[in-house]
């Protein structure tokens, strides 16, 4: 169980840097510290937690919950803020979606139309990512002695 733990402990951490990356703007940055960085924190407390009192004692995980968990992720780092030049003026952000497929600048203005059905879900997959993680930790089973 400890193992698993570290385990977790590197993921989050990792993770989480992965999406300051990969949204380096404020918006992001603003959504992933006070929605992501809160649910991290209650799954690391409470893991620990479980960790500390089974130590002993083997965990399962179930590799479908943590794909969907992964998939997750990637979906959230795709509809991330990519371009927000002008946001603090009220213009919306670019998705990274949209920055890779047609090729934007990053750090430029840009006069195309958004694409908002990815950027208006962005703070939604975010609240799914985390719970999806939640949940492949509720789906791993600890074994008894």
């Amino acid at each position: 169980m400890v193992k698993l733990g570290w385990a977790l402990t590197v993921y989050i951490f990792v993770s989480f840097i992965l999406f300051l990356i990969t949204s380096f703007t404020s918006l992001g940055w603003i959504t992933y510290g006070l929605m992501l960085l809160p649910i991290y924190a209650i799954i690391l407390l409470v893991w620990w937690l479980i960790v500390w009192q089974n130590r002993t004692r083997e965990a399962r995980i179930k590799y479908w919950s943590w794909s969907i968990a992964l998939v997750l992720q990637v979906a959230t780092m795709l509809a991330s803020p990519g371009n927000c030049y002008g946001w603090s003026q009220g213009a919306s952000c670019y998705s990274n979606l949209q920055i890779f497929l047609e090729n934007l600048p990053r750090n430029e203005p840009i006069n195309i139309p958004h694409w908002k059905s990815v950027e208006n879900n962005f703070p939604r997959l975010v609240l799914a990512y985390g719970l999806s993680v939640a949940v492949a930790l509720l789906s791993t089973s600890i074994e008894k002695d």
